[in-house]
């Protein structure tokens, strides 16, 4: 007998079962005889994710989206992401298959999607095994596939359903941001009483600004490598995708997958051709308070001592003239 999907009715209820691999595997194996794929040995849950994801041992991913914790608005932001980023010759996974778990039945469908598994190490597992030369190395091929993702034409595709999405939601932000980082504790309270005189009105950070695809949650889970040949072999989940500022992008990149390593971040701008205004840093700052995450939690400083906003921009957005990781005439 199949669990019942009706036991989810509540924030609380998916959260307590969505990496629950017994009770997700019969419904998974449901979903792939449906799309007449083959039947896996095992299937197995990657780790903790915001979706339940099981991964078979035939080297496919299943991804369901609920009803709950923002599931519909993910389910339509990876859709037109994999459709959009379909035939760019990018390492991200490849669609074989969707459907809904209860297509005609009451309530929620359950909506899911079979893909292709990406090879390498998440980043947050392999740069902990290689020197500092591998990282800054790999760092500048992340930054070279951030350029082509923000270089995607997305005229005519569903992605651009997203663009107002991006406005909104920096918005929202705004409004809450600095209740949020009282909350958090990361940021002494002195320089979080200048936060609001420091933030621009959100039609001022975006004006003149080009609209791009932005993947938002470019975390140390979600992008992986071959540290062997220095390669970005794979990026995942797309549940945060906006059409919106470039900059926006960065955030979650250099704070969480690069743990605010400066020298990284040099290396990713290379990588991704960025020009580096003197007004980078400030710029930067203001993206991190407007970011939808808690984007501070992996940065390895305290905080808690810097009462001037420069000189938080700087200690996290700061470009060094050159990068440790690259030698002198190189």
């Amino acid at each position: 007998m199949l669990p019942d999907l009706d036991v989810i009715t509540s924030d609380e209820s998916y959260a307590a079962l969505r990496n629950d691999g017994t009770f997700w595997e019969p419904w998974v194996r449901v979903a792939l005889r449906d799309l007449g794929l083959p039947q896996p040995g095992s299937l197995r849950v990657p780790g903790e994710s915001t979706n339940p994801v099981l991964v078979s041992d035939t080297g496919l991913v299943v991804k369901l989206y609920g009803e709950h914790w923002c599931g519909p608005d993910s389910h339509e932001s990876e859709r037109a992401a994999l459709d959009l980023l379909d035939g760019h010759d990018l390492p991200v996974p490849r669609v074989l298959g969707r459907g809904e778990l209860r297509p005609s039945g009451p309530g929620w469908p359950w909506p899911y999607v079979v893909m292709s598994t990406v090879s390498g190490r998440p980043w947050r597992d392999a740069s902990s095994t290689v020197d500092q030369w591998t990282r800054v190395a790999l760092a500048g091929r992340i930054g070279e596939l951030v350029r082509r993702l923000h270089e995607l034409p997305l005229a005519g595709t569903d992605v651009l359903r997203r663009a107002d999405t991006f406005t909104e939601m920096l918005r929202e932000r705004r409004a809450a941001t600095v209740d949020d980082h009282r909350r958090r504790g990361y940021l002494s309270p002195r320089l979080l009483d200048q936060v609001e005189g420091f933030l621009p009105d959100v039609d001022a950070v975006l004006a003149g600004r080009p609209r791009v695809f932005v993947h938002g949650d470019l975390h140390g889970g979600n992008v992986f490598v071959d540290s062997e040949r220095r390669e970005v072999s794979g990026l995942i989940d797309f549940n945060d995708t906006y059409v919106g500022d470039a900059r926006y992008s960065l955030v979650q990149l250099h704070l969480n997958a690069f743990r605010a390593d400066r020298e990284l971040l040099a290396a990713a701008l290379a990588g991704a051709r960025w020009p580096v205004s003197p007004t980078f840093a400030r710029e930067m700052l203001v993206l991190t308070f407007l970011h939808d995450f808690d984007v501070l939690d992996q940065v390895p400083h305290d905080l808690t001592r810097i009462e001037d906003l420069d000189e938080l921009a700087d200690l996290l957005w700061g470009i060094p003239e050159r990068p440790r990781g690259t030698k002198s005439g190189s």
